[in-house]
């Protein structure tokens, strides 16, 4: 039986960078910990991956409003209920959820915030957004700590009056073996999508979203056609195949149908991710930690990336970073690794891999949050009647 039981609150569970990070830390498990997930959306993709590791989930079912009174009281019985040790709090929406769920309980356990997102302008967010942001931050002294998946995200919450005590960047983590070199992986790649061998396939991979920004790549993409880059342009995720999409509609009339594919979401992306010659994110705003360039990197495939959240942290010397909403500069980016030649991108591409082993290993990342939830149990009570093993008092 787990000594701690550790309740976790997020939006929803359907197809994202928060969704992934929470799947890979329950699947890696921690020692005494009995992990349960809120979900307030009816859980998606993430949430069947997560219940079919045995991991139990309970939703609200909410479907397009945060919350009514209702919800709110149901939300809070299940919170009573569960009686959680400590409690935390995924994504914007689940920072206030998490915050009534940890009223709820008496002794009020501790609560933690995860932000796992950039804030360039808050601007860019949807008006009710915007609105729960800045009731996060007129509640965020109310957590025994926030965590960010970037500095970046930490500065910019901090300026729009998030607290920074008891703040702290946790980055996120990969799993190095389920992400690695396969010689296969190329062709592979090229037989599944029927991409020409003689092209270089450029790849990226994200759910449809305004802050991905997938005009630009495509307009980059034709940009360094044009200067006689032989580029293949991959776009695989979540509702990005649609037709009617400006992104479709710019690749139809730019580019050769040879030499572009649109693919929907993909559930074997590990597969064939390493078949890539380079991995491009164009983003425009909002990104926190993009998991997908740490898979990539993972995988040996070198990046392009725009300047978003901790994307040139990342990278550092491995890829190119540009800045976002700038096609005349990832258009060079593109022709500068073409050009390079695929020697030079195998050994940027093992640099990356190097990186992404030292930095960011999921099993480094997950013991980080065990000693945070030590430390949270441990400061910031009531601590539980057995605890973490290695908090005072209880023998590691």
């Amino acid at each position: 039986m787990a000594d701690v039981t550790l309740l976790h609150v997020i939006t929803a569970l359907n197809v994202g960078g928060a969704e992934t990070m929470l799947a890979r830390l329950v699947a890696q498990g921690a020692p005494s910990i009995d992990q349960r997930i809120l979900s307030l959306m009816t859980p998606g993709p993430a949430g069947e991956r997560i219940a079919a590791g045995g991991t139990p989930i309970d939703t609200l079912s909410i479907h397009r409003r945060l919350a009514s009174p209702t919800r709110a009281l149901n939300l809070m019985r299940l919170a009573r209920h569960r009686r959680p040790d400590l409690i935390m709090g995924w994504m914007h929406h689940g920072h206030i959820a998490s915050w009534l769920a940890a009223r709820a309980v008496s002794p009020a356990p501790p609560l933690i915030w995860n932000v796992r997102h950039s804030l360039d302008d808050i601007r860019n967010e949807k008006w009710t957004t915007q609105q729960v942001m800045r009731l996060g931050a007129v509640l965020s002294k109310r957590p025994a700590a926030i965590i960010y998946n970037s500095h970046a995200a930490r500065t910019q919450y901090e300026a729009l009056g998030y607290s920074p005590r008891h703040a702290l960047v946790i980055p996120n983590g990969f799993d190095c073996d389920k992400y690695r070199p396969d010689p296969a992986a190329p062709r592979r790649l090229r037989g599944l999508f029927g991409i020409d061998e003689d092209a270089v396939v450029v790849g990226m991979v994200a759910r449809a979203h305004p802050m991905k920004d997938p005009g630009n790549l495509v307009e980059a993409v034709r940009r360094a056609r044009s200067d006689g880059a032989d580029i293949h342009l991959l776009i695989v995720g979540q509702g990005m195949a649609s037709a009617d999409a400006a992104h479709a509609r710019a690749m139809a009339s730019g580019l050769p149908p040879d030499r572009y594919t649109l693919v929907d979401g993909r559930a074997d992306v590990a597969a064939w991710l390493g078949g890539l010659d380079i991995l491009a994110l164009p983003s425009a705003w909002g990104e926190g930690f993009p998991n997908i360039v740490g898979e990539a990197m993972a995988c040996g495939v070198p990046c392009i990336a725009t300047d978003v959240g901790e994307s040139r942290s990342i990278i550092a010397e491995t890829g190119l970073v540009v800045p976002p909403r700038d096609p005349d500069a990832l258009a060079r980016a593109l022709v500068q690794l073409v050009d390079a030649g695929s020697e030079a991108r195998r050994r940027l591409g093992q640099a990356a891999r190097g990186r992404i082993i030292e930095r960011y290993a999921l099993h480094d990342v997950a013991a980080r949050y065990v000693e945070l939830y030590r430390d949270v149990l441990a400061h910031h009570g009531p601590a539980p009647t057995r605890g973490l093993p290695g908090q005072k008092g209880v023998p590691a």
